[in-house]
């Protein structure tokens, strides 16, 4: 029997299906733990990662018994709580693509949005790439879940990224809101959206200016994708370039998280 599995940090997430019996979960847990030294913790997910605050539900199977960790990714650590914050180890290498791609084209003293960021894994793998290459940049970490800001913050010291990386606490629709008013605008904005029916582009364009990189995470079907990402910016009378997207993780059956990136031309 194959058991889908996440590993983040030292905790492993197991995804039972649903006749499976407890007493071959203690089992399988035990020999998760004997297999390998690096886990300490083995979990059951109970159920997916929902709601604006993105929180799941995760039971204890073996092993310590605790819900937070340290996170080791692209050189880079978080500290998180599985259940109370928002992190997908899955999303390891769409951050490092986007990263790569911002990092061929960023000019200095470029001011960067990331919407929905969780614990900040990808300001904080921005951060440090731009750091390495001595390129200066202003990176803004919008998340809603309090939780998840206070490990966010902690993650920016942890990694020594003060200087790039401020963590704003709120709604990103407000502070969208807010830094328009202000006439501020950003040269790339990355909008890593929960699986909700709202895209929250209207707000991106505000604070977008001519020639703005957005990337765009959307849900489903690749032209469901299309059609919401250009029904909202025709809706606010805004030009965009042609879409590119790829596949960025297995969310269900047929269905995926797709990562789009495209230029703002008005």
């Amino acid at each position: 029997m194959r058991i889908p599995l996440d590993v983040v940090g030292d905790i492993a997430i197991l995804k039972f299906s649903r006749y499976v019996p407890y007493i071959y979960k203690k089992y399988y847990g035990w020999k998760l733990l004997r297999q390998s030294k690096s886990i300490k913790v083995v979990l059951e997910k109970t159920s997916g990662f929902s709601g604006v605050l993105r929180i799941q539900e995760t039971k204890w199977i073996s092993g310590e018994k605790r819900k937070d960790t340290v996170h080791r990714e692209n050189d880079c650590f978080f500290y998180l709580d599985v259940d109370e914050t928002y992190f997908s180890p899955r999303l390891s290498q769409d951050r490092k693509i986007m990263c790569e791609e911002v990092l061929r084209v960023i000019k200095p003293k470029s001011r960067i949005l990331v919407m929905f960021s969780g614990v900040s894994p990808l300001p904080i793998v921005l951060a440090k790439t731009l750091k390495r290459a001595k390129i200066s940049a202003e990176i803004i970490s919008s998340e809603l879940n309090k939780k998840a800001c206070e490990y966010g913050e902690k993650n920016v010291r942890t990694n020594k990224v003060e200087n790039y990386v401020k963590v704003f606490c709120g709604d990103s629709r407000k502070l969208c809101e807010s830094l328009n008013k202000k006439k501020q605008r950003f040269d790339f904005i990355f909008m890593l959206r929960p699986n909700l029916e709202e895209t929250f582009l209207d707000s991106a364009l505000k604070v977008s200016h001519k020639g703005t990189v957005i990337y765009y995470h959307g849900f489903g079907e690749e032209e469901k994708v299309k059609k919401e990402i250009l029904g909202d910016v025709k809706l606010v009378k805004r030009k965009i370039s042609r879409l590119f997207i790829r596949k960025a993780g297995e969310i269900g059956a047929k269905k995926y998280r797709f990562s789009v990136r495209f230029s703002v031309l008005n």
